[in-house]
């Protein structure tokens, strides 16, 4: 028989197990082998870490036993051995054989004992190792434990004294309630306190930022005064070094210090004479100062007669500063090509940056899926070693609960079957966290890129429009250029010339449209004379009378058709009457300046005159049909021989040969407008007739529908019919209303661009009866003036006044929200971190539950010395 017995003790944080064996065989009746094992505490932590309970700084660790011990088989195998060296010795061991008998089993070792033996030594080592890990685990937990449990012991001796006394169960809460406002005081006063924490260090910023600026200056003036030290040294040196050259110089010395007082002399001289200079430019300005003064009251005599030149001098000024606005936008124009590009650049360091970070986190992924992979092996190792070891306590454990139920071990497994508190964020948590940050920075990147394309395009649009402004000036520039170009090629026969060309485009017209209007007669004299005659017989066939009707809806389209026509061509024959006339009238009204005279003096025969050219009389044959003679007039200007005598007759021949060939442009241009003209006119004419031809197809078919059918559909079709000739007529009929109502609108806006222009003459008048006045009213007027601009300026000023004081509040406010946004954020992370205090809490109670559920009695603080802890079966 074979009784083993162990008994643990803790000393200096170190357990010693005491195996008392006792054996029973045949040949001996008792034999006690005592054997001592020394086990570190720590060991055991890192084995049986879940069989491990905290009771208290200082206090001891209750432990688990069974560390390093074999089985019952193996223990059988060691009680055996041991019976039979003390079966073949005396009383006393002989500790030498037993010495020798090691020696001699240590050599018999083999190799692979010996490596087995070397791992058995490194995984050792390797456990050693991890409790020293595991106790800096440890201290803090112990910590943590350690806070904890005065909390908990803090409510449980409540919690006791309201049962031990009252006996009721439910007195937790008002307890509860009283620590959570104790809860909220506490974190008031933190909140306080980092209030004045934040006012402090914001004052020391600002006092860090004042020092900081002060160094800075000390510094500068450092290195001004040091700069100023080393330049002094240097000229003291240089003296040095001048003064110490040895003595036979010194006649060539003298020489220097001769030619020094000349070089000295002449310098005196040219001071003498900038002095001088000095005083006559004093002078000069002086002179200059009144003549402008002089000058400035002659602007403003002038302004003040006429308001032309004030109005001029704005004019320059605004068109000075409109330049430099332009110059600038072209500057910024410009400079956003340069802006584009360093944003391409960026955007495509941006973009290798975010390939380089997704690399980087898929080789992360994969380092951490091959580390996983790896933990999960190593995990499943030692879950494998776990539960082998769990089986091992647990076998341990029932021996010792069925010899002792209330033991301390029976206390340490109902603690390790107490619930874990929660654990902190989920994997999942902090994936979907760390994908909102990143989708916000893309959201940012690409709110930052929207802006500059914006920007970008807005420049571009400048650009554009600086260019098209430029663009039009220029063409403006042309433009002008070219009616300058225009008036001075004018001579003396162009409107003469183009009066008749008119006159002759007139008169073909004439012919023309009369030639089309005796045709176009001529062809309704014989359709009326065809519809005169009368109808034969209709046939008894219906498609010969269909025919016969569609040949007269032709023929009366037709004439339809040439009246209007002939009506059209009669509006254009009186348009163009009207403008030959306006222009003969245009021609007798205007002034016979110098480009006109020779058109007077054509009419005259000349007796004697110049002798001509052969083509310039061809020319003037060709225009007037006879020779014109220059007989002088009243407004003819004295000769100048002079003013011709820079130029020479080859200039003149060119000049006159490059506006001739310019009239040819224009006149060919002319040409080609007016065939374009004619053109689009004519296509007009031709889809109105065709629209004409097919509103007369549909009315005939109409009316075809009608004579040859009398259903209820034909009536309703006519009565539409009619209701569209009488809307038609009536439409025509407020067009003409229209018509005449836009005629009044434009005789009412002439009347009223006539009544503004002698307002505007008026108020001139008054302003020019003003100046005339007496000073003492021009003084009055020019108080108004200026009283009326301190209006505007004040007005001007109150409303920037207004805008500062509106972004302003609109400052205060943003800041304002900020710091309420903050304050608020706190305060969710204070509630927040009381949640979790509460649930620890919570937690914390739940075991106490549930040990008291297993049966777990816990004694009151004041009992606590005296009465152990008990298990309830």
């Amino acid at each position: 028989m074979l009784f083993t017995l162990f008994f643990a003790f803790t000393w200096e944080n170190k357990t010693f197990l005491y195996a008392h064996v006792y054996t029973h065989t045949h040949t001996h009746t008792h034999t006690h082998t005592h054997v001592y094992v020394c086990i570190c505490t720590y060991l055991f932590v890192c084995v049986f870490p879940d069989s491990v309970m905290a009771s208290g700084q200082g206090q001891s660790i209750a432990m688990g036993l069974g560390l390093g011990m074999d089985t019952l088989e193996e223990e059988l195998e060691k009680a055996s051995f041991f019976g039979h060296l003390e079966g073949g010795a005396s009383s006393t061991i002989d500790y030498s054989r037993l010495n020798r008998d090691l020696d001699s089993s240590t050599t018999t070792i083999t190799p692979g004992q010996r490596l087995q033996l070397d791992q058995k030594e490194n995984e050792l080592h390797t456990r050693e190792e991890l409790p020293l890990q595991h106790n800096t685990e440890l201290s803090s937990l112990r910590q943590e434990n350690y806070l904890l449990q005065s909390k908990l012991h803090i409510a449980e001796e409540a919690k006791n004294k309201c049962r031990w006394h009252l006996g009721l169960c439910n007195s937790l809460d008002p307890l509860t309630e009283k620590k959570l406002q104790e809860i909220q005081k506490e974190v008031k006063q933190q909140e306080t306190l980092i209030r004045g924490y934040q006012q402090e260090n914001e004052k020391l910023y600002l006092q860090m930022k004042a020092l900081q600026a002060q160094s800075k200056l000390n510094e500068e003036a450092m290195f001004t005064e040091n700069q100023r030290l080393v330049n002094e040294l240097t000229s003291t040196k240089e003296q040095l070094s001048k003064s110490t050259l040895p003595r036979t110089v010194q006649n060539i010395g003298c020489v220097d210090h001769i030619q020094r007082i000349t070089e000295l002399q002449r310098q005196m001289e040219a001071a003498q004479e900038n002095q001088r200079l000095k005083q006559e430019k004093q002078a000069l300005e002086v002179d200059l100062q009144m003549m402008r003064k002089d000058r400035d009251l002659a602007k403003a005599h002038v302004v003040n007669s006429s308001g032309y030149f004030e109005l001029q001098i704005v004019e320059d000024r605004y068109k000075e500063e409109v330049c430099s606005l332009k110059k600038k936008l072209q500057w910024y124009a410009e400079n956003q090509e340069l802006l584009d590009r360093d944003a391409a650049r960026m955007r495509t360091a941006t973009a290798e940056i975010h390939k380089l970070t997704e690399q980087v986190e898929k080789l992360k992924m994969e380092v951490g899926k091959k580390d996983n992979e790896s933990k999960l092996k190593q995990r499943t190792r030692e879950a494998k070693r776990i539960q082998d070891l769990e089986r091992q306590v647990k076998e341990m454990e029932e021996i010792l609960k069925r010899r002792n139920p209330n033991s301390l071990t029976a206390l340490i497994y109902a603690a390790a079957n107490s619930p874990a508190l929660d654990e902190g964020p989920s994997q999942t948590t902090v994936l979907l966290e760390r994908r909102i940050r990143k989708l916000e920075a893309e959201l940012e990147s690409h709110n930052d890129e929207a802006k500059r394309s914006l920007r970008a395009m807005e420049q571009q649009y400048q650009r554009i429009k600086l260019q098209y402004e430029q663009q039009i000036s220029d063409l403006e520039q042309q433009l002008a250029q070219k009616h300058q170009d225009q008036d001075l090629a004018q001579s003396a026969g162009v409107w003469e010339a183009q009066v008749h060309s008119l006159q002759d485009e007139l008169e073909q017209l004439k012919e023309t449209f009369q030639s089309r209007e005796n045709i176009l007669q001529e062809k309704v004299h014989s359709l009326q004379v065809k519809l005169s005659k009368p109808k034969p017989e209709k046939a008894p066939q219906h498609s010969p009378s269909r025919h016969q009707q569609q040949a007269e809806t032709a023929l009366g389209v037709r004439i339809e058709r040439l009246n209007q026509e002939l009506s059209a061509k009669t509006r254009t024959i009186q348009e163009l009457s009207r403008t030959v006339e306006r222009l003969q009238r245009e021609r007798r009204n205007m002034p016979p300046g110098p480009s006109l005279r020779l058109v007077a003096k054509q009419k005259l025969v000349v007796p004697k005159g110049p002798v001509f050219a052969p083509g310039e009389r061809e020319g003037t044959v060709g225009e007037g049909g006879e020779t014109a003679a220059f007989p002088p007039t009243h407004d003819e200007k004295d000769y100048q021989p002079k003013v011709f005598t820079g130029s020479h007759i080859s200039e003149v021949l060119l000049e006159n040969e490059r506006l001739r060939l310019r009239l040819e442009q224009l006149e060919h241009k002319w040409d080609e407008e007016r065939v374009a003209l004619f053109q689009e006119w004519s296509a007009e004419q031709l889809s109105s007739l065709k629209a004409d031809h097919q509103r007369e197809v549909e009315r005939l078919l109409t009316q075809i529908s009608v004579t040859h059918s009398s259903s209820k559909v034909a009536e309703l079709t006519n009565q539409v019919i009619s209701q569209e000739v009488r809307l038609h007529i009536h439409f025509r009929d407020q067009v003409k209303e229209l018509q005449t109502t836009k005629d009044a609108l434009a005789v009412s806006k002439l009347r009223e661009d006539t009544l503004q222009s002698q307002l505007t003459r008026l108020l001139e008048e008054l302003k020019q009866a003003k100046e005339c006045h007496s000073p003492e009213l021009r003084h009055f007027t020019s108080l108004e003036r200026k009283i009326h601009n301190l209006e505007l300026r004040h007005a001007r000023r109150e409303k920037e006044l207004q805008q500062v004081i509106s972004q302003t509040r609109l400052v205060l406010e943003t800041e304002h929200q900020s710091e309420l946004e903050r304050w608020r954020s706190l305060a969710q992370g204070k509630t927040r971190e009381l949640e979790v205090f509460r649930l620890e809490l919570d937690s914390i109670l739940d075991v106490l539950r549930e040990l008291q559920r297993q049966g777990v009695v816990i004694p009151p603080p004041d009992q606590g010395s005296s009465l152990p802890f008990t298990w309830r079966t």
